[in-house]
Formats: C-alpha cells, structure tokens, sequence
C-alpha cells in the first residue's frame, strides 16, 4: 500500500472524502439520495441463483465475528513471535474495529435493505461491518508472512489474496441483501484508511528493505 500512496498520493485523502461524503448521503433521510443502491439491490435479487447464493454465504463467514476474532487472534500471535509492532498494531486494529464501526453505525442510522435478505443482519447498515472486520485481520496477512517468508512473488500473492477476500466480502453482503452497495464502497474506503495507517505506524519502527 505504501508503493500505491507513493504513486498516487490522492488515493488516501479520496477514500476519506469518499468515506464521509457517502456517510453524509447515507444520514439524509435513510440514504434517499443514493439513488443506485436500490437500482442495484433490485437487479441482484433478480439475478440470484442457487449456487451464487451458497458462494456469497461461504464468503460472508470469512468476516464473520467467530472467523474474524479467531483469525485475529492467531495473527496477532504469529507476528508477535517475530515483531512485536506489528503484533501491536494489528491488536489496536482488531479491538478498536468494533466500537468504531459502532459508532459510526449510530451517528449515521441508515436503515438496511429490507426483504430479500438470506441471511440475518442487526443494527444499522453504513458502513459494512463485514469489510471492515475482515479489513482488520486479512489485512494482516501479508505483513505477517513478510516476518516469515523473503520471497516476493509469495508476498504479492498473499496481498492480492487478502486484497480480493475483502472485496469478494463487501460483494457478498449486498449480494445476501444485508446491505446497500454504498455501505461496501465506503467500507473499503475506510478499510484502505485504516490500513494505510497502520502500515504508517509499523514503518515508523522499521525502516522498509
């Protein structure tokens, strides 16, 4: 993330304007103004199908609570065998992930889709909840097999792995009708914030090979 911010240094300052502007939109009267989300959750449901469903549940769990708190906690073990700053922001990640996605849910108090849902969803709708939990550890992956691995063909793998697992989850989410597609894209802007921060804060304790 840092190579990106380096090349293109407006992406971390669009995806927080991106963030609180859909949050701004999402407030105003249930989110009214964002007028392709219900075109979009309608054209979804209408194309569903059996084995797509079962695909978007499998790929739900991954930012699951049970998943994520497990898949945290393993990651946060694993990097503080070998680097305790890395242990340290991924910990301050995954435990503040949860009252501040909280807060930001009650401060914007958008409704979720309602009908069509196939699995269960509780409390407000913006941002996604699923993205930003699963933000929060998959992230991690690939600052945590850095500590162990040197190659870097692995490395750019894992990145894209943990890169499109978030995605795929935001996809999911508006896919099972839990959510609108404003809350996925704000999500991962939060997401991309939030990561880039961290990645900041390990950079200051050690300087990049």
């Amino acid at each position: 993330m840092r190579h990106i911010r380096e090349r293109q240094p407006w992406l971390l300052i669009g995806a927080g304007a991106l963030a609180v502007l859909l949050g701004v939109l999402a407030a105003f009267d249930g989110g009214r103004l964002l007028v392709w989300d219900r075109a979009i959750t309608d054209a979804v449901v209408e194309n569903r199908s059996a084995g797509v469903d079962r695909v978007a549940r499998w790929v739900s769990r991954l930012g699951s609570t049970p998943v994520v708190l497990a898949a945290g906690a393993a990651g946060v073990a694993l990097a503080a065998r070998r680097c305790r700053s890395v242990a340290l922001v991924m910990f301050v990640v995954v435990a503040t992930r949860p009252p501040f996605e909280w807060l930001v849910k009650e401060i914007v108090a958008r409704p979720r889709p309602s009908g069509a849902r196939l699995v269960t969803g509780t409390g407000f709708s913006y941002p996604s909840g699923h993205v930003l939990a699963a933000a929060a550890t998959w992230g991690f992956l690939p600052a945590i097999a850095g500590l162990y691995v040197n190659r870097r063909w692995v490395l750019w793998a894992l990145t894209g792995t943990a890169c499109a697992v978030i995605v795929l989850v935001g996809w999911c989410r508006v896919w099972l009708g839990v959510h609108w597609t404003s809350d996925g894209v704000g999500g991962l802007a939060i997401a991309f914030v939030a990561l880039s921060a961290a990645e900041t804060a390990i950079d200051r304790r050690h300087r990049p090979a």
